[in-house]
């Protein structure tokens, strides 16, 4: 009896160039992805009549362009971190 509201962040990477990251921040509710933010596309995307709405506010203001830096900011230190840790196990 209740909603199911979360967010994931994601780093795709097979090399720690800066190129080869992707920054991918999604919303879900009840389990249908809403909107998302895509390094590679560089914008929002709404997948719902909601998410639609939304990424075109989103766009337009400064929620954009924090997701933008966010590629370097979170992904492109951790991936340097993850990908040598990977490796000097293995």
């Amino acid at each position: 009896d209740g909603f199911l509201n979360f967010r994931t962040v994601t780093c795709l990477f097979n090399s720690t160039k800066a190129d080869d990251i992707a920054y991918i921040d999604s919303y879900y509710l009840n389990k249908l992805k809403i909107i998302s933010f895509d390094s590679r596309v560089g914008k929002f995307v709404g997948y719902t009549e909601f998410g639609v709405s939304n990424a075109k506010r989103w766009n337009e203001g400064p929620e954009v362009t924090r997701r933008r830096t966010e590629k370097e900011r979170y992904c492109v230190n951790n991936v340097g971190l993850d990908y040598r840790t990977g490796l000097a196990k293995s």
